[in-house]
C-alpha cells in the first residue's frame, strides 16, 4: 500500500498467552509489554505479558493487584502501573513496579484517592499524571508527578477542566490536554500546561461533542476523530477535527472520515493518521483501517487488519502501530496485528 511514497503493510504477531480488552500497551528497550485488562467475563485480570520481538510471548510475574485500563509508563529500568478499574469495578489509587532486571513488582507510594481514567506520560524521568474519575463518579481536576526515585508524589497546579479519559501529548515543554468525560458526558475542553511558566491555558474548545472520540498529535498538529454523536441515537461520527498547533486553532474544513466509528486504534506514522478498527454503527467490531493526509487533505483506505479489534491496546513503537486484543466478533481477543512502514 503506497502512501506518501512509503508502503505501510499489515504483520500478525503470535497472539498473546490472555484474551483481554481495556489492557495497556508499554514498550520497554525495544520489547512490548502488555499489563492487565479484562476477561469475557469483565473481570479485571493481573496478567503481565512480553513479547520477545520475534515469535514468543512471556508470562511474567503477575501484577499484585488486578486491574483495567490502568496507566503505564516506562521508566529506567521499571514498568510503572497506575491507577484503573478494579475487581469491584471501583477505581483504584494503587501504585506498583515492575523491576524488569529484578524480575519483581513492588508497591509504591499510592496515587492519593482512588481513580480510573487518568492519563500519564514520562517527563524528565518523572511521571505526570492527570485527570481521573473518583468513586463517586464525579471526574478531577488532579495533576501530579511522580518521581520514582524518591517514591513521592508531588501536586502540581490543578486542570481548569475536571475530566478522566482524556488523551495527554507531551510536545516540548508543553503538555496538551484533549477531551475526555465528565460522568457520561463528552468533555470538550482543550488545555495547555507549560512547565516553563508553570501554568495552564484554557485553547479553543474541541468542535464538537462526542463520546469515544480519539486523539492523536504530531509536533504541528492535534487530530480529533470519530467517536458517538450527542445524542447517541445519532450515532457514530466520522468527522476529523484538526488543531493547528502554531496557529493555535481548530480547523473543520478537514474531509470526514470515510467511516463513522469510535473506539478504535489511533496513531500517526510518518506524518500519516492511522485509524483502525474500532466499532460501527452495525455494532460489531471493525477491522478497516483508513489514513489520512494533513497536508494534501486526503483520505485513503488501507488494508483491513486480519483480525477486529476494539476497546483494544494499541501503541506506535520504531514506525509501526501495534494493535492487540480488544473486542473481536468472537468475543475478548488474544490477536495482535502490527502496521509497519517499509
Amino acid at each position: 500500500m503506497a502512501n506518501g511514497g512509503t508502503t505501510l503493510e499489515w504483520e500478525d504477531l503470535t497472539p498473546m498467552p490472555t484474551k483481554r480488552v481495556f489492557a495497556t500497551p508499554v514498550f520497554h528497550n525495544g520489547l512490548l509489554y502488555i499489563v492487565g485488562g479484562c476477561d469475557a467475563s469483565g473481570r479485571p485480570v493481573d496478567s503481565f505479558e512480553q513479547f520477545d520481538g520475534k515469535k514468543k510471548w512471556k508470562r511474567l510475574l503477575s501484577m499484585p493487584t488486578k486491574r483495567a485500563g490502568a496507566a503505564v509508563v516506562s521508566v529506567g529500568t521499571k514498568i510503572v502501573a497506575i491507577a484503573g478499574v478494579s475487581e469491584s469495578q471501583a477505581p483504584l489509587d494503587a501504585v506498583e513496579v515492575y523491576d524488569v532486571e529484578a524480575k519483581s513488582w513492588t508497591a509504591l507510594e499510592p496515587l492519593g484517592e482512588p481513580l480510573l481514567g487518568v492519563s500519564a506520560v514520562l517527563r524528565d524521568e518523572k511521571i505526570v499524571v492527570v485527570g481521573g474519575m473518583a468513586a463517586d463518579s464525579n471526574p478531577r481536576d488532579m495533576f501530579v508527578e511522580f518521581d520514582l526515585a524518591q517514591n513521592k508524589w508531588k501536586k502540581l497546579p490543578s486542570m481548569p477542566t475536571p475530566r478522566y479519559a482524556s488523551a495527554a501529548f507531551l510536545r516540548g515543554d508543553k503538555l496538551y490536554v484533549a477531551g475526555g468525560r465528565q460522568g457520561k458526558l463528552p468533555c470538550v475542553a482543550f488545555e495547555v500546561y507549560d512547565f516553563t511558566e508553570q501554568k495552564w491555558t484554557k485553547l479553543p474548545d474541541i468542535p464538537s461533542k462526542r463520546v469515544f472520540a480519539m486523539y492523536a498529535a504530531t509536533d504541528t498538529h492535534v487530530f480529533s476523530v470519530g467517536g458517538l454523536n450527542q445524542p447517541a441515537n445519532l450515532g457514530f461520527s466520522q468527522v476529523c477535527e484538526v488543531y493547528d498547533i502554531k496557529a493555535g486553532e481548530w480547523s473543520t474544513d478537514h474531509p470526514d472520515m470515510p467511516t463513522k466509528r469510535g473506539d478504535f486504534a489511533i496513531g500517526v506514522l510518518n506524518n500519516q493518521l492511522i485509524c483502525a478498527g474500532g466499532l460501527g454503527n452495525e455494532g460489531k467490531p471493525l477491522s478497516l483501517v483508513e489514513s489520512y493526509d494533513v497536508e494534501t487533505k486526503t483520505w485513503r483506505k488501507e488494508g483491513d487488519m486480519n483480525s477486529t479489534h476494539c476497546s483494544c491496546a494499541y501503541i506506535t513503537h520504531s514506525n509501526r502501530l501495534y494493535v492487540a486484543g480488544g473486542l473481536s466478533l468472537q468475543g475478548p481477543s488474544n490477536c495482535v496485528d502490527v502496521l509497519a512502514l517499509k
